[in-house]
């Protein structure tokens, strides 16, 4: 044999080896002129799986199998922090991700879905990250997406949320979009609950300002009728009918004195 037939064996049993790894790992669909595999937790349209345990549900590893499947429940409870951590396999990496939305929805089926909230990650072509939050009735709180670079074609993404109101045993939805508009819907039918009562977080109101009395006074306001700050105490002094706003306590030691009216 040739120096140069040797040569051309070994590249295309190179080229060979290229083709067939190409092929298996992006698995396109040979008919289609663009990336046409949208971004998977799982397997790919032709079956081959790229991820395993594509969802994590607080510790909870979940195999991403079908478009829709059920999953034991994940109980929670009102103040309790739910951590979800993606595992998004991407031909393109993770700049051909353009979106990913996590929902805890009721679903009957895909005309019939009430999404109670929705945490989408966004990424622009430029790169720049968004996190978009909907959530009508005010369920979860604190909310935050992480992205972290696992190789080449995996990303995850850790999403946490503190609940702060109870609500039935609802699907997780997650929806994934490439660069090239493929999208790609995982159903993961009574895969969340939380139970307890509502978390009211009490508001402070501002401290309202209040002038000085003699400021008041200077306004034109009659000196018994000056406001003080909440917890002082309105006086008039006996020597010049001067108003002051003292302590309670500061209020009996000068009428002892005779020091007020």
């Amino acid at each position: 044999m040739t120096k140069a037939l040797f040569s051309l064996l070994i590249a295309a049993a190179v080229l060979s080896s290229v083709s067939l790894f190409t092929v298996n790992t992006f698995a396109e669909n040979a008919n289609c002129s663009r990336d046409c595999e949208a971004p998977t937790l799982g397997v790919l349209d032709n079956g081959q799986r790229v991820v395993e345990n594509g969802l994590t549900l607080n510790g909870k590893q979940i195999n991403v199998e079908h478009q829709i499947q059920t999953v034991a429940t994940t109980p929670m409870s009102t103040g309790g922090v739910v951590k979800a951590k993606l595992m998004v396999y991407e031909n393109n990496g993770i700049s051909g991700i353009r979106e990913v939305a996590f929902s805890i929805a009721d679903y009957q089926d895909d005309r019939n879905t009430n999404e109670k909230v929705t945490i989408t990650f966004n990424q622009a072509f430029t790169g720049a990250q968004t996190v978009d939050v909907f959530d009508p009735e005010n369920i979860v709180k604190d909310v935050s997406v992480k992205p972290t670079i696992i190789d080449q074609f995996r990303t995850t993404l850790d999403v946490s949320f503190k609940i702060v109101k109870p609500f039935d045993t609802s699907a997780i939805i997650v929806e994934t979009l490439d660069e090239s508009r493929s999208s790609r819907t995982n159903v993961l039918l009574n895969a969340i609950a939380a139970t307890g009562k509502p978390i009211v977080e009490k508001t402070i109101e501002p401290v309202r300002e209040v002038p000085a009395p003699l400021k008041q006074v200077k306004s034109g306001t009659a000196p018994e009728e000056v406001e003080c700050r909440e917890g002082l105490e309105l006086v008039i002094r006996t020597a010049n009918g001067a108003p002051a706003c003292v302590y309670p306590f500061t209020a009996e030691i000068l009428r002892t004195w005779g020091m007020i009216n």
